[in-house]
C-alpha cells in the first residue's frame, strides 16, 4: 500500500531540513576552521579554494553514502558515527497524528499547519531572490547597452566609462571605469591594476555563485559569512598585485583616499569596497606562509566525510526456524500428530524470542544449521533434547535451551492412546 501524498511530502520535508542541518554543520566546521587557522594566513589563492571547496564539500557530503566495515575501524570513530547516526535517525517532523482530527460540530481545518508555513516561507524567500537578482542582473544588462558607445575592448575586458553614474568596478569581462573621478594617471594605474586582477583571476564567477546559492540557501546565516569572506580575499588578492607593481605606500593612500566612494550593483568587484583598515593591515603585513596550517583542513575534511557521507555495512544475524518438524512415528488418518498447545506458529515465535544470534562469536563458522531432537511424552512435555547436528557451543546451546523451557504440546495419539513420539527441528543462523 503506498504512503499517502501528504505523508511522502512530510518525508521528503524531513530529509530536506536534514539535509539542511547536515550541511550547515559543515560550513560551521569549515568556517571556525578558518576563523583560527587560516584568516591571517596571507596565501590567498589557497585561502579562496579552501572556501570555495568548503562550500562544494559542505552540499555534498551529506548527499554521499559511502559503505564501509566498522570491523576494521577504531573504536573512537565507530562511537562518533554512532552518535551522528542516532541524530539523523530522530525525524525533525514526526507525522504521528497530523492526520488525526477530532470532529466536533464546529471544527474547522487549519489555514496553514506549521509545516505548511515551513514551506510556504521558503518557496517566497526563494522567489523573492532570485526575482532580485534577475532585476538587478537585466539592470546592468540594461546600462551596459545605454553605454555601448562608450565601450572599448582593450587587453581582454571590456571598458566601460560610466560619467559618474557608476563607481568603478570590475564585473566578468566587464570593467566599469568612473571617469568623474579626480585621480592622476599614476593613480589611475593602480585602480586599473587591481580590477584587472579580477577580471584575470575570474573573481565574479565566485560572487555569482554565492548568488545563486543564496537564492537557494537564504535561511542559512553561514552562506552569508562565506560570501563576505571570499569577496574580502578576492581583495586581498588584487591589492597584493596592485602593491607588487606600484609600491605599498602610494598604493595604500590611494586605497584611503577612495575608501568612501559610493556603490553600484552589489555583486560587482570594487577598489573601495571592502574593509580598508583590514586591506591595510595585510597589504603592511609581513607573513611567512606556515604550511603547517594549510595541511590542518585535511584531517577535518576526511572527518566530515566519515561522519556525514560513510555508512556502516553490518551485518544482518538472522534465526530462521523451519515451518514444520520431523516427526518419527507413523500415524494414520484418525490418529493425531503431537503438535504445541497453542499451535505450531505461536510456539515457533516463542523460539525466534528466545533463541538471540551468539554475541560472542567463535572464529570458526558464524552460520549454519542446528538440528535438535527432543521426545514429546505422553504428558504433552518435552524430554529428552538432544543436539543431533551443531554448528558450535554457543550456537547450539541457545537452541537447547530454548526448546527445554518451551511450553507443553499436545501428545501424539495412536488407536487412541498417548505416546511419546520424537521430534526434530533445524534452527538456521545467518549472517549478511
Amino acid at each position: 500500500m503506498s504512503k499517502h501524498p501528504a505523508l511522502v511530502l512530510l518525508d521528503s520535508l524531513n530529509n530536506a531540513l536534514l539535509y539542511a542541518l547536515e550541511t550547515a554543520t559543515c560550513l560551521a566546521v569549515f568556517y571556525l576552521l578558518y576563523h583560527f587557522v587560516l584568516r591571517k594566513e596571507s596565501s590567498f589563492q589557497y585561502n579562496r579554494f579552501y572556501l570555495l571547496a568548503a562550500i562544494l564539500i559542505s552540499l555534498s557530503f551529506p548527499l554521499l553514502k559511502v559503505g564501509y566495515n566498522p570491523e576494521n575501524t577504531p573504536s573512537v570513530l565507530n562511537s562518533l558515527h554512532n552518535v551522528s547516526n542516532e541524530v539523523s535517525k530522530e525525524p525533525i517532523i514526526e507525522p504521528k497524528g497530523f492526520y488525526s482530527v477530532t470532529v466536533t460540530a464546529n471544527s474547522e481545518k487549519p489555514f496553514l499547519r506549521w509545516w505548511e508555513a515551513v514551506i510556504l516561507a521558503y518557496m517566497i524567500g526563494m522567489i523573492a531572490l532570485a526575482l532580485r537578482l534577475f532585476i538587478q542582473m537585466r539592470s546592468f544588462k540594461e546600462f551596459l547597452w545605454y553605454k555601448r558607445h562608450n565601450t572599448r575592448f582593450r587587453d581582454g575586458y571590456f571598458m566601460v566609462k560610466t560619467e559618474g553614474s557608476m563607481p568603478t568596478f570590475a564585473f566578468f569581462k566587464y570593467l566599469m571605469w568612473d571617469d568623474s573621478q579626480n585621480l592622476s594617471e599614476a593613480e589611475q594605474k593602480q585602480v586599473l591594476d587591481h580590477e584587472k586582477v579580477h577580471i584575470k583571476q575570474r573573481h565574479s564567477y565566485d560572487i555569482m555563485l554565492m548568488e545563486v546559492l543564496k537564492v537557494f540557501f537564504w535561511f542559512n546565516p553561514f552562506i552569508y559569512l562565506y560570501r563576505n569572506l571570499i569577496e574580502e580575499i578576492h581583495e586581498y588578492e588584487a591589492d597584493r598585485t596592485a602593491v607588487k607593481a606600484n609600491g605599498q605606500v602610494a598604493y595604500t593612500k590611494l586605497l584611503v583616499k577612495l575608501v568612501f566612494q559610493k556603490m553600484g550593483i552589489p555583486q560587482g568587484s570594487f577598489f573601495a569596497k571592502s574593509k580598508t583598515l583590514k586591506r591595510v593591515n595585510m597589504i603592511t603585513a609581513q607573513r611567512r606562509i606556515n604550511w603547517f596550517k594549510l595541511l590542518v583542513p585535511i584531517p577535518v575534511v576526511a572527518l566530515l566525510f566519515f561522519i556525514f557521507s560513510c555508512e556502516a555495512n553490518l551485518k544482518t544475524e538472522t534465526v530462521t526456524i523451519a515451518d514444520s518438524a520431523y516427526v518419527f512415528a507413523s500415524f494414520g488418518e484418525k490418529d493425531v500428530k503431537p503438535t504445541p498447545k497453542n499451535g505450531f506458529n505461536e510456539w515457533k515465535d516463542y523460539l525466534l524470542e528466545n533463541i538471540k544470534y551468539p554475541e560472542t562469536k567463535p572464529q570458526g563458522r558464524l552460520e549454519g544449521e542446528v538440528s535438535v531432537s527432543f521426545i514429546v511424552n505422553e504428558l504433552g512435555e518435552i524430554k529428552d533434547v538432544k543436539l543431533e547436528e551443531g554448528i558450535g557451543r554457543d550456537f547450539d546451546n541457545q537452541v537447547l535451551n530454548a526448546i527445554k523451557k518451551s511450553p507443553k504440546w499436545s501428545p501424539g495419539v495412536k488407536g487412541g492412546f498417548a505416546i511419546p513420539t520424537k521430534i526434530e527441528i533445524p534452527v538456521t543462523f545467518k549472517a549478511s
